[in-house]
C-alpha cells in the first residue's frame, strides 16, 4: 500500500521527461513525502523516505553532488530528482555516483531545467495525499478489526477491496522501537510481499499475508530487526482475517514476553505452556492466581517504595542465580542476597522448590497478560 518510487515515476515520468541515471534497484523504495533541498545543512531535518528534488544550488557552496547524495542515503531518503541545466548537468552524474546509487538502491533521476518545480511537486504531493488517504482508510479498518471477535462483515469487505482476502493465511508481528518505517517497508516492497503496516498504541503493527511469499519467517525477522533496540512479538498463523483479534492479542503477549525475557523476539508458537493463558475464559480466576502469588509483594513495593518485584522477576529469569541477577541489575551481590532474603520473608516461602518458582514466574506472565 505504501507509495513507491516506481509509482511516482510511472505517474509523472513521461509528462516531465524524467530520466533514470542509476539506482534502479531502489524503485521499490517507500516514499513518505517530496522535499525540496538546496542546502546540505537542512538534510539533518529529514526523517526518512523523502524523495528529494534539487536544482544543485548547493554546489555554489562548494558541496559536491557525491557528498550531497551520500548524506541523503545516510538519512534513508527514497531517491533524488535533479533539475539539470543551470547548476548541475547530466555529465555531473559520474560513474562513481552511479555506482554509489546502484550499491545503495538509491534512484537518481534528472529532469530538464524548463520543468517548473512547483508543477511536479504539486503532482507528486496530490498522488501521495490520495495514497495516504487510502492508507488511513485501511488503518481504520484493521484497527477496528483488532478489537472485534468476530470481525464485522463491512470491515472484511473494506480489507477485501484492498486485496486482503478473508480466507487466507496471515501472521501479525508487533514491533517496538521502530523509528523509521521505511527501513522495513522498502525491503518488503522489494520482495513483493502483501502486507499492511500501521501505528497503534506506540507500536507498529504488521499484518503479513503469507500467501504472497515463500520467504521463511526467519528471513522476515532478519529484515525487520535491523538494529538491536527493536523488539518483536510474533503471532501464530491464522487462516482467516475474521480471527485477527485473537492473533493480535497473541502477538502483543509475545512482545510482553520478549520484554520480560529480555529477548529481541518471541514467537507465540514457541511459548509452550504459557499459551494456556489464552485458553482461559475466566479472567477473574487468573487475577486470583496472580494475587495469591505476587499480590502481597506488589503491595509491599507500593507501600515502601521498594523494587522487590523487579528483583524477583530477574532472579527467576536468571535461573535463580545470584551472581547473574546482580550482573543484570548492575547491583552488588550482597545487595541481591539481602533483597532475596527479604522477598522470602514477605512471601513467606522458600525459593528452592520448583513448583514455587514456576507459580511465581507464571504470576509474572499473568501481570504482563493483564497489561495487554
Amino acid at each position: 500500500m505504501h507509495t513507491q518510487v516506481s509509482d511516482l515515476y510511472g505517474h509523472a515520468g513521461e509528462k516531465y521527461n524524467l530520466r533514470i541515471c542509476g539506482g534502479q534497484s531502489g524503485f521499490n523504495n517507500s516514499v513518505s513525502w517530496v522535499y525540496l533541498a538546496e542546502d546540505i545543512q537542512n538534510i539533518s531535518f529529514l526523517k526518512g523516505g523523502e524523495l528529494v528534488i534539487t536544482t544543485g544550488l548547493f554546489t555554489q557552496s562548494s558541496v559536491r553532488l557525491h557528498e550531497f547524495i551520500s548524506a541523503l542515503i545516510m538519512r534513508n531518503c527514497s531517491g533524488i530528482l535533479i533539475n539539470v541545466g543551470k547548476y548541475l548537468h547530466p555529465l555531473d552524474i559520474t560513474p562513481e555516483i552511479r555506482e554509489l546509487c546502484d550499491r545503495n538502491s538509491f534512484p537518481v533521476f534528472t529532469m530538464p531545467w524548463e520543468v517548473h518545480l512547483v508543477d511536479i511537486m504539486q503532482d507528486f504531493s496530490i498522488l501521495l495525499l490520495q495514497n495516504n488517504q487510502r492508507e488511513e482508510q485501511l488503518d481504520v479498518s484493521f484497527l477496528s478489526a483488532l478489537y472485534q471477535s468476530p470481525v464485522q462483515e463491512n470491515l472484511l469487505r473494506t480489507m477485501n477491496q484492498f486485496g486482503f482476502a478473508t480466507s487466507s493465511d496471515y501472521r501479525i508481528i508487533v514491533i517496538r522501537n521502530l523509528q523509521d518505517s521505511t527501513r522495513i517497508t522498502s525491503p518488503l516492497n522489494g520482495l513483493g510481499l502483501k502486507y499492511h503496516l500501521f501505528e497503534h498504541d506506540h507500536l507498529h503493527i504488521l499484518i503479513l499475508s503469507l500467501t504472497s511469499t515463500r520467504l521463511p519467517l526467519s528471513g522476515i525477522i532478519d529484515l525487520i530487526c535491523f538494529c538491536d533496540s527493536i523488539r518483536l512479538g510474533v503471532s501464530d498463523i491464522i487462516r482467516s482475517l475474521a480471527d485477527i483479534s485473537a492473533s493480535y492479542k497473541r502477538a502483543r503477549f509475545s512482545l510482553a514476553a520478549a520484554v520480560l525475557w529480555d529477548r529481541q523476539i518471541v514467537n507465540f508458537d514457541d511459548m509452550g505452556l504459557f499459551q494456556i493463558l489464552f485458553s482461559s475464559s475466566d479472567p477473574a480466576l487468573l487475577q486470583t492466581i496472580y494475587e495469591r502469588h505476587l499480590g502481597v509483594l506488589e503491595q509491599y513495593d507500593t507501600l515502601h517504595d521498594s523494587d522487590y518485584m523487579k528483583t524477583l522477576r530477574i532472579f527467576l529469569l536468571s535461573d535463580c542465580n545470584i551472581l547473574d541477577t546482580a550482573f543484570r541489575m548492575h547491583t552488588h551481590r550482597n545487595t541481591i542476597v539481602y533483597r532475596m532474603r527479604k522477598i522470602k520473608d514477605i512471601l513467606n516461602t522458600e525459593l528452592d522448590n520448583s513448583e514455587v518458582k514456576f507459580n511465581l514466574l507464571m504470576a509474572f506472565y499473568l501481570k504482563e497478560y493483564f497489561s495487554i
